[in-house]
């Protein structure tokens, strides 16, 4: 039963993205592609600030954020397949 609901979903929208991070935003964001990335099923038609929301990933914790390479605002509304990579805040001294 499980997988048809997976497969009814699939089939209603979902798309793939790939979140990638370093730094303390890293922890929040569980990578389980490699160290710094963490491969997502979501459903289409989600913002990027929507897509944090439902990974519990807090916004105020991203500086900036690039979509294959382009720097994107967080309502932009990312497309099956896309890297998103998170700047953190840079801190230290």
């Amino acid at each position: 039963m499980i997988c048809n609901s997976v497969l009814t979903a699939k089939n209603k929208g979902t798309m793939t993205v790939y979140l990638k991070s370093g730094g303390k935003l890293r922890e929040k964001l569980k990578p389980d592609v490699d160290q710094y990335t963490r491969k997502i099923e979501v459903e289409e038609g989600l913002s990027l600030r929507e897509i944090l929301n439902q990974f519990e990933i807090p916004v105020e914790l991203i500086a900036f954020a690039f979509v294959d390479g382009r720097l994107e605002r967080l309502d932009y509304f990312p497309e099956d397949g896309q890297v998103i990579t998170l700047q953190p805040p840079v801190s230290g001294g």
